[in-house]
């Protein structure tokens, strides 16, 4: 008689736990699939914001991808795109009142540091790439036009 009591529980049962781990098993990929799709819109997000990670933390323990040290930008050559030349030097950053960076100073036509004006070149005219994990930067500007342009004065 125990063995038949033991039968018929278990034959309650078992369908039961079955139908709740499917039941959990399909939540669990409705919750993954949301969660997918909340990352897809942080992505998105972090796209339309040009590339920036917005946290809301108030530290970081490293640079977010995509993002550059100043150090890898200034004292770099900016070279003219279509002929590879490099036509300056870049000597500063100018960052603007939201704190993106809105242009570089670049010194042009110096020889042996001697002799260079400084310019300003917005950064909309500058390309970063890396290249064997050193940062290049161009600019469609060629080196006359460069020189021809007013001197940076800072203020």
């Amino acid at each position: 008689m125990k063995k038949l009591t033991t039968f018929i529980l278990s034959a309650a049962f078992v369908p039961a736990l079955a139908l709740s781990t499917t039941a959990m098993a399909d939540q669990h990929d409705a919750m993954k699939a949301d969660g997918e799709q909340h990352v897809g819109e942080q992505e998105m997000g972090e796209q339309e914001m040009g590339g920036q990670q917005r946290t809301g933390e108030k530290q970081m323990s490293s640079k977010p991808a995509g993002a550059f040290y100043a150090d890898d930008i200034i004292g770099k050559n900016i070279k003219q795109r279509s002929s590879d030349e490099e036509i300056g030097e870049i000597q500063d950053l100018i960052i603007g009142e939201d704190g993106r960076v809105v242009g570089v100073v670049v010194t042009t036509g110096a020889f042996l540091g001697l002799g260079g004006q400084e310019v300003g070149l917005s950064w909309d005219e500058v390309e970063h790439t890396v290249e064997d994990d050193e940062s290049m930067f161009y600019t469609n500007v060629d080196e006359d036009t460069l020189r021809d342009s007013p001197k940076y004065e800072r203020d």
